[in-house]
């Protein structure tokens, strides 16, 4: 009792030396100026349009912000030390719980604020409980994460840099720390930035929920843990033997060597980049040989796709038995290139039973036929392959990806065996997914359990799923983000848009964007896709 009465006046001391300061007021002053710019950039077709994942999308500006004077805030806690505390029998360990008790209440009122404004804009958007959860856990993870990064690395400034090289070099080390976490000028989301959101987040999909966050955020913890512990390693417990000292070093390299590990794992998680472009632009670049493009036939190729059977199992990789009936429609056929994604490792090819020879050729393969193939006649091949699809574009925009709780396929990109020509094809696709959130499609599907399939014919496939939802609206059925597709204005932006391209469908998707809107020659017949930044 008597060290908790110490700690909480400590604490009482800390909190009034801050009030008379200036830089609780400069945080309060920024984060108020950081609200009020999410606020106004919160905008949709020249109208302010309040939304939860507009909110989330820009989450890091004001704590972005308010990074340097919290750092700074942590740094002059750090380093204060009063020689009164020694006469008052006050011990190293009990003036350093006090710190982080005064930090933890100064950063509770910053993420107390970031809640109330999630929950205000909830209330006021009318958004349905599972899908005010499900966007809140990283908008929530996130702030609590800055809070608790900052404060270690303000402490561990004020302790340690501040000791040695004095307050100067701790200020200068306090702007570099900001320069390197901070979320401005990134393009891309690897260990840094601080606060994993996407560079150009769309309202589809904000905060990614995948391995890679989890690491990113494991990471960064230990991290914070090493700082705290360093200079109470170093600074109070120099007068404790070196045995007492064993078990926190330990515990230093263990996390040590955890924090290369995760640094790995994100490393190889990290996006690929994905030149997707349309046919003309592929055709002219062809000669130059660069790995990056989107793969088209020629037109003069001899052969179509006119039927595709696929059975798919997607989690974290999409693995495929793709079964194809290829129509001849020249003569002298004796090999056949389709697309398909690099990163998808083909295991077996057959051709009319009987495993075929083929060589991979950047986002395509070669297949060598067992004999000359001439006019009408039909070519039964299985291409058998699986992988990991995490694409991104310039400037680290997000495009198609295969998580085990949401993914989105689509457009010219080769996911599985094609031409990306414009001839309808016949689609019969079984899909084993164990994620809880709904498949949807451009053709006609049904589900069951953890089954789905999916029947037509169209020109391409779109499978999208994620935290979205359907609604009803004018004889049209809209899928995507719960708050645009409830939102009438944009509803009916979404059909002038389809109406304006002469597409009649009456199935709309609002999905994630994609460069230029479409790469496709022709629109799909069965669906409308919408993008939306």
């Amino acid at each position: 009792m008597n060290t908790l009465r110490k700690i909480n006046a400590l604490v009482k001391y800390e909190i009034t030396n801050f009030r008379r300061g200036k830089l609780i007021w400069v945080i309060a002053a920024l984060y108020i100026f950081g609200i009020q710019q999410v606020i106004s950039s919160m905008h949709l077709g020249g109208r302010l349009f309040l939304s939860i994942v507009q909110l989330i999308s820009v989450s890091w500006l004001p704590l972005n912000l308010i990074m340097v004077p919290i750092l700074l805030l942590c740094m002059n806690i750090g380093q204060s030390h009063n020689d009164i505390f020694k006469v008052m029998d006050v011990s190293d360990r009990e003036i350093r719980l006090s710190k982080i008790a005064t930090l933890s209440i100064i950063q509770g009122f910053v993420l107390f604020s970031n809640i109330i404004i999630l929950v205000a804009l909830g209330v006021i958007c009318k958004v349905s409980i599972r899908y005010f959860l499900y966007q809140s856990i990283g908008y929530i993870i996130n702030t609590i994460l800055f809070l608790l990064v900052c404060s270690s690395i303000g402490l561990f400034i004020g302790e340690t840099i501040c000791k040695y090289i004095g307050e100067v070099g701790g200020v200068i080390t306090v702007i570099l720390v900001f320069l390197i976490l901070c979320n401005f000028y990134k393009t891309s989301n690897v260990i840094v930035p601080l606060i994993n959101i996407r560079t150009f987040p769309g309202v589809f999909d904000v905060i990614s929920y995948d391995k890679s966050y989890l690491y990113h955020n494991i990471l960064w913890l230990l991290i914070s843990f090493i700082l705290l512990m360093v200079p109470n390693v170093c600074q109070y417990r120099k007068k404790e033997s070196r045995k007492n000292k064993l078990l926190p070093m330990g515990a230093i390299v263990l996390a040590g060597i955890f924090c290369i590990y995760l640094g790995r794992g994100i490393y190889l998680m990290r996006p690929s980049f994905y030149q997707i472009g349309k046919k003309n632009e592929a055709m002219e670049n062809k000669n130059s040989n660069n790995k990056y493009d989107t793969f088209f036939a020629e037109s003069n190729c001899g052969y179509y796709v006119d039927k595709y059977t696929m059975n798919l199992h997607l989690n974290n990789k999409l693995k495929n038995d793709c079964e194809m009936e290829v129509k001849v429609k020249g003569s002298g056929v004796n090999s056949l290139e389709l697309g398909l994604y690099e990163k998808l490792k083909i295991s077996k090819i057959e051709v009319e039973g009987k495993e075929a020879n083929f060589k991979r050729n950047n986002h395509s393969f070669i297949v060598n036929l067992p004999r000359e193939y001439k006019n009408d006649e039909l070519i039964n091949m299985k291409v058998s392959y699986e992988g990991e699809i995490n694409t991104n574009w310039f400037q680290g925009q997000k495009l198609f990806y295969v998580r085990n709780n949401s993914f989105f396929l689509a457009d010219v990109f080769e996911w599985y065996p094609k031409l990306n020509d414009s001839t309808d094809k016949e689609y019969s696709i079984n899909i084993k997914y164990v994620g809880k959130t709904k498949i949807y499609s451009n053709l006609n599907g049904e589900s069951q359990a953890e089954q789905y399939k999916f029947q037509g014919k169209d020109k391409e496939v779109v499978l999208i799923s994620g935290n979205i939802s359907e609604r009803k609206y004018k004889d049209y059925l809209f899928i995507g983000n719960e708050e645009y597709i409830n939102n009438d204005n944009e509803c009916d932006a979404s059909i002038d848009a389809a109406r304006a391209t002469n597409n009649s469908v009456k199935k709309i998707l609002l999905t994630p964007s994609i460069p230029g809107t479409t790469k496709m020659d022709k629109p799909y017949e069965k669906a409308f896709l919408h993008p939306l930044n």
